[in-house]
């Protein structure tokens, strides 16, 4: 499966570092079990946020676990078993503002230091995730796209906004 944007400068020259220094990204912040305790943490805070829950609604989270974890081991020089649809077509039909991009950066900071990935591994890993921001956060409900035609495009308002309200 290719996709131009694994193929991007910010990716490819943090993935690039990491294997000029000998070890992968994946090795140096622990492989697969790392990916796992790290995505556990990352989604129970996800599916108990009050905004972020919402996207979450019939999802099951060991499903997404696993796929996050699959993905992200491909991204960082390991196993390459992600089957799933690349992350701007997943997410076409959702209005992800920057803010709500930045909250959910901000819960996988929290999920890395609680997960006990240390530096200089949490700020490469940090630096991947916000790479996805150009390609995921949208300006408006507008520039969503359906994926079929009976879909809706998800538009969940900030609980806590004053706009929300």
């Amino acid at each position: 499966m290719t996709n131009s944007f694994l193929e991007d400068t910010v990716l490819t020259d943090s993935l690039t570092a990491e294997s000029n220094r000998g070890k992968s990204l994946f090795e140096r912040f622990g492989g697969r079990a790392t990916l796992e305790r790290v995505h556990i943490i990352f989604y129970d805070k996800l599916y108990a946020h009050p905004w972020l829950s919402s996207f979450f609604i019939g999802i099951n989270q060991k499903l997404i676990e696993n796929q996050q974890s699959d993905f992200f081991s491909q991204l960082t020089g390991g196993p390459k078993n992600y089957s799933g649809r690349m992350p701007q077509h997943a997410h076409a039909h959702i209005f992800i503002s920057e803010e709500l991009f930045l909250v959910r950066h901000e819960l996988l900071k929290e999920s890395l230091i609680e997960g006990r990935v240390t530096s200089p591994e949490l700020e490469e890993w940090l630096k991947i995730d916000m790479a996805f921001k150009r390609v995921l956060s949208k300006q408006s409900p507008r520039d969503c796209q359906k994926r079929y035609v009976d879909e809706d495009i998800a538009v969940i308002p900030d609980p806590h906004s004053r706009k929300a309200s």
